[in-house]
């Protein structure tokens, strides 16, 4: 199931996030585009090394002989224990703004639009096949080696989203999804699926999180063809019966930012109040869940509601 969420979900906000930067660009002048990045990407990932994470470092603490204070100075300001938890995607997203500034800058072009059809399906497959290969040499950077936060071996298709997003704009690929396209893509989603709980069975040896063995190339082949599968399904479901919004829906938009930041401190207290009840797994998942997104929000309200944090959030 791991896999399958890995698959896509980071994936499709990069694609995402790709796709709405070059609108943000030329709203703005570069110089503010990128101050603008700075402060909406880069002090929520100050706050949460600085404030949130120490303090959910601590919450989790067994053995506490020593006070907040006392670990706070020994790991925090040490920079011994620095945790960027989720605003790892706030930073890559930060990196890749600023190098989408760069680019902008050196060309000098002015931003064009294109209408262009969406890309096919043998066109979409060769970029599949060919980020799986990508994918399987990354023995440099394996999954769960990390530089600055972030897990470089899953960055090859981050990054390729993300682009795929900038163009997806310019050429309005999401203006139609072609019904033919989605249809082909679930079929071939139905035949790939299988494949790696089969090659887990099968090739029990290999490693899954890389290497050069059976079930890596496997899985680094299995990866982007899923993701792309399910990230095409949810885009065209998404447009054609989800394309529309009302009061409700745009109060809880304007505040899912702020929920991205600080729902781990949230999540973690209501886990940790439940961790020692005797309740089915399942059971405590479900009102951890609800409650804790329920919290999310309400919280988020009110901190959207302090002078100049929206200019943040």
């Amino acid at each position: 199931m791991i896999c399958i969420n890995q698959s896509f979900f980071m994936g499709l906000f990069f694609f995402l996030s790709g796709y709405f930067t070059p609108n943000s660009y030329d709203r703005k002048d570069p110089m503010l585009f990128i101050r603008e990045r700075f402060i909406r990407l880069g002090i929520p990932i100050i706050f949460y090394i600085f404030l949130l994470s120490p303090i959910i470092q601590f919450m989790i603490l067994e053995s506490k002989t020593f006070t907040f204070w006392q670990f706070y100075k020994t790991k925090i300001l040490s920079f011994e224990s620095i945790d960027l938890g989720p605003l790892w995607f706030v930073e890559a997203l930060l990196i890749f703004n600023f190098i989408y500034f760069i680019v902008r800058i050196v060309r000098k072009e002015p931003s064009t639009y294109k209408q262009k059809s969406f890309p096919r399906v043998r066109t979409l497959f060769i970029t599949a096949f060919s980020l799986g290969i990508i994918v399987f040499f990354r023995m440099v950077f394996p999954v769960g080696k990390t530089l600055m936060g972030l897990q470089l071996g899953y960055f090859p298709p981050y990054i390729l989203l993300f682009v795929a997003g900038i163009i997806a704009n310019r050429q309005n690929w999401l203006r139609d999804i072609p019904t033919k396209i989605v249809r082909n893509w679930v079929r071939i989603l139905l035949f790939i699926s299988p494949l790696l709980p089969l090659g887990l069975i099968l090739v029990p040896e290999g490693k899954l999180e890389g290497g050069l063995n059976l079930l890596a190339l496997i899985y680094a082949m299995w990866e982007p063809f899923v993701g792309i599968d399910i990230s095409i399904a949810l885009l065209a479901g998404f447009r054609k019966y989800m394309n529309h919004t009302n009061l409700f829906t745009r109060k809880l938009s304007d505040t899912t930012y702020t929920v991205y930041i600080i729902h781990p401190l949230i999540i973690v207290g209501y886990s940790l109040i439940v961790y020692s009840v005797s309740f089915h797994p399942l059971l405590k998942f479900g009102i951890v869940g609800t409650i804790g997104t329920i919290t999310c929000f309400v919280v988020a309200i009110a901190i959207c509601k302090i002078p100049y944090a929206k200019r943040v959030l």
